[in-house]
């Protein structure tokens, strides 16, 4: 095609996916400034750029707009879907929604997450216009005095902070299994441990290094982050099963932390009774011409004018592209149906028959089977200089 590198996104804006595409102030990044360069070899790129402390949570929306920055002028945007891919020893052929089709040296697959999750008690209602089924579909929040969130995680925060900044009289009742909500960034820096990856090497193993850790479970946890792969790749099948069922909610919230001065804000919030949290089970959904209420396993009920789930997003994955890949089998799901089956060393997307495409490569959440953590811009950036050098190299 025209430009050197092609970007197919049906968006309107480069760079915002789900988490970037925020317009709302208040939410903000999860990771420190500091740590969230899009360049590898420049660690710092993007607290020079936005001129913010290293130890600082900016804007979500900010960090979108150094990222167009950061492209340049020789990305085109294709603004619609590529549905299919065929790959010779030479090239790759794009086929678009349109219908059109385009040839290119090399692809990275970068499709993201998957589809929004849907609890069971949801499935009879999916119509229901009073059901925010999707909060990250782009749309706008519906104004309500008491919003109703099934979710107590960091797509909860976000909702809850954009819902209460809009009236002194807004409240948000959140009910999940845990009733647990994220864990906070302390206020200042933290030096994280550096554990060998035997100490971590079995689920077992996993546990006791975060149990020894006692208080200083931030400085053990983000310890882990240049081994994560390594050690997930060391699970076996059995043990990635448990993790998941068992450790994954006690790890997520610990992992992804939110900002400390958002944290101080829930607080207050919970304090002053405008956040509720329900640790519960839900057994009913009922919903009338003007509010919605949801009957609790201990026979409590909760009621307000929406339903927002908040519950994150699914594994398996559902975009265009990848049902297509499966379908003609031409990939196939990667372990534990997360994400696509990629040879995590290389990248490189692999077919159900012959190995690995020679120039398909795969980037982000489609390498969860393998990789586990695999959504945040230190391990993306990282996989994307890989990528980078492997093509270069040819």
């Amino acid at each position: 095609m025209g430009d050197e590198i092609d970007i197919a996104e049906p968006r309107d804006l480069l760079g915002e996916g789900l988490a970037y595409q925020t317009r709302d102030p208040i939410h903000r990044l999860n990771v420190p400034s500091g740590r969230m360069s899009a360049i590898e070899d420049i660690p710092d790129d993007f607290q020079r750029w936005s001129d913010a402390p290293a130890y600082s949570f900016m804007e979500r929306r900010t960090y979108s707009q150094y990222l167009r920055e950061r492209l340049g002028a020789d990305c085109g945007h294709i603004q619609e879907h590529v549905i299919d891919l065929d790959s010779t020893t030479e090239k790759v052929i794009a086929t678009f929604a349109s219908g059109s089709k385009g040839e290119y040296d090399a692809v990275v697959l970068a499709m993201g997450h998957g589809a929004a999750r849907l609890p069971d008690f949801l499935k009879a209602h999916l119509g229901s216009k009073r059901v925010i089924v999707d909060v990250w579909d782009g749309g706008e929040l519906p104004i309500s005095q008491t919003l109703l969130c099934f979710g107590t995680g960091l797509s909860f925060i976000d909702i809850a902070m954009t819902h209460l900044s809009r009236g002194p009289e807004n409240k948000v009742i959140a009910i999940s299994g845990s009733g647990n909500l994220p864990e906070r960034h302390v206020q200042n820096p933290i030096t994280p441990f550096s554990p060998t990856l035997d100490q971590v090497s079995t689920l077992e193993k996993l546990r006791s290094y975060l149990s020894n850790a006692g208080d200083s479970w931030r400085e053990a946890i983000d310890g882990l982050r240049p081994i994560t792969e390594a050690m997930w790749r060391g699970f076996s099948q059995t043990e990635r099963e448990e993790f998941l069922r068992t450790d994954g909610s006690s790890w997520s919230r610990r992992r992804h932390r939110i900002a400390p001065d958002v944290a101080d804000q829930v607080d207050s919030y919970i304090a002053s009774g405008r956040i509720q949290v329900i640790k519960g089970q839900i057994n009913t959904l009922m919903e009338s011409a003007d509010e919605i209420r949801l009957e609790l396993a201990d026979g409590s009920s909760f009621s307000g004018e929406y339903l927002a789930i908040c519950i994150g997003r699914a594994y398996e994955l559902s975009d265009p592209l990848t049902l297509n890949l499966l379908e003609q089998k031409k990939a196939l799901r990667g372990p534990l149906d997360m994400g696509l089956a990629v040879d995590v060393s290389t990248g490189l997307l692999l077919h159900p028959d012959s190995g690995a495409y020679p120039r398909i490569f795969a980037i982000g959440p489609l390498r969860s089977g393998e990789a586990f953590e695999s959504t945040a811009i230190p391990e993306i950036r990282k996989q994307a200089t890989a990528i980078a050098k492997a093509f270069l190299a040819r």
